[in-house]
């Protein structure tokens, strides 16, 4: 499945369910950028979709990569190893053929004078990385840069994050402390990676990326930047929700919630912690269940991630083989896609697939672009 019309999440940092209306709200504008999933004749471009596809299961490994090494240690033999981790953080691989995979970006500012900057805004990571001035356009391309030595109230960390790629290079840069603005908040204090090399092929990516999931997942078990506004009590409402479309303007609120965009009532779902453990990693929801025409299309249930980084959705393959599996008229494309009816075309089947989240269910409209 590709894409939805529009969609608008709103993610709590606490427990504020009875809270009233919103009064205070910071808003700021997103532009969609084309993933180019599609060529100019409606064909599917399998190639995109393969990038794509290769991208989030390396983001989700180097995820867990994190969070499993912050909380059970793993990835260090010792005590020496463990402090090098600290410092330098070996993480995923990635291999990008497909440049502008950014999805909905805005400006944000970072340092003193501000510094503003072209980013994509993702739920389903934590790390806010930027190209800084020390990385050569031979490795960081046209990407807006980050002048550390210019802002007067950035502050050096004896952290250090290092990503391996597939083409044998690498990203990896500080971490910087360092005041971050969007859309009126301000935060003091934020870690920001300041790349100092990219691989190649990120280099081509047209915006750099602030991941807004909870600390495990960040390399260097940063705070992001919404967890980091509530701590400093910067902002009355301890939420931020998202409104993307393909159509209609996009936006990410802090702090608030824009009930026009609602097509229903408000619901709430507690964000569900890794298995075995409290941990809290992905905005992320338990016990959920894909449905086709009314009936379980899954025989286990799982947790579902909200995550604003793709317009995918995204399984396990045993558990997508299921779920097509009981799709009528679906028909394996090869080892990762199906294709739907008789037009061998990937695209989102036309059948009613909604999500039994906690006994609530809801509806995934496809619109007819994407059928």
């Amino acid at each position: 499945m590709l894409a939805t019309s529009g969609i608008t999440a709103l993610f709590a940092l606490a427990l504020t369910a009875t809270v009233s209306a919103p009064v205070n709200a910071f808003e700021i504008e997103l532009t969609k950028r084309d993933l180019g999933l599609k060529s100019a004749d409606g064909a599917v471009n399998i190639q995109a979709l393969d990038d794509e596809t290769a991208r989030l299961t390396l983001k989700y490994a180097r995820n867990r990569a994190n969070w499993r090494y912050h909380v059970f240690g793993e990835g260090s033999l010792d005590a020496t190893a463990r402090m090098a981790r600290e410092k330098r953080a070996n993480v995923g691989t990635l291999a990008l053929a497909h440049p502008g995979f950014a999805i909905w970006t805005g400006q944000v500012s970072v340092g003193t004078p501000a510094q503003n900057l072209d980013i994509y805004f993702d739920t389903g990571s934590s790390d806010f990385t930027v190209a800084s001035t020390n990385c050569p356009s031979s490795s960081c391309g046209t990407k807006d840069r980050y002048n550390v030595a210019a802002s007067t109230s950035a502050v050096q960390t004896s952290k250090f994050v290092r990503t391996n790629f597939v083409d044998g290079t690498s990203s990896q840069g500080p971490v910087v402390q360092d005041v971050v603005s969007i859309a009126g908040t301000v935060a003091n204090q934020q870690d920001v990676v300041a790349a100092t090399s990219l691989s190649t092929s990120v280099a081509k990516i047209a915006s750099d990326g602030m991941g807004l999931a909870y600390p495990a997942l960040s390399s260097a078990y940063s705070l992001s930047y919404m967890f980091n506004l509530y701590n400093q009590g910067t902002y009355l409402y301890p939420y931020f929700s998202m409104r993307l479309s393909n159509s209609k303007p996009s936006s990410l609120l802090l702090g608030s919630y824009n009930r026009i965009y609602l097509g229903t009532q408000l619901r709430w779902f507690p964000v569900t912690p890794q298995a075995g453990t409290s941990y809290r990693t992905y905005w992320q929801i338990g016990g959920s269940a894909p449905l086709v025409n009314g009936q379980q299309a899954i025989t286990t249930r799982v947790n579902h991630i909200l995550d604003s980084g793709t317009t995918f959705i995204v399984a396990p393959p045993t558990a997508a083989a299921e779920f097509w599996s009981n799709v009528p008229g679906s028909q394996v494309y090869n080892s990762q896609y199906w294709t739907y009816a008789s037009q061998m075309q990937l695209l989102a089947p036309s059948v009613y697939v909604i999500h039994d989240v906690g006994g609530n269910r809801i509806g995934l409209s496809t619109p007819p672009a994407y059928r």
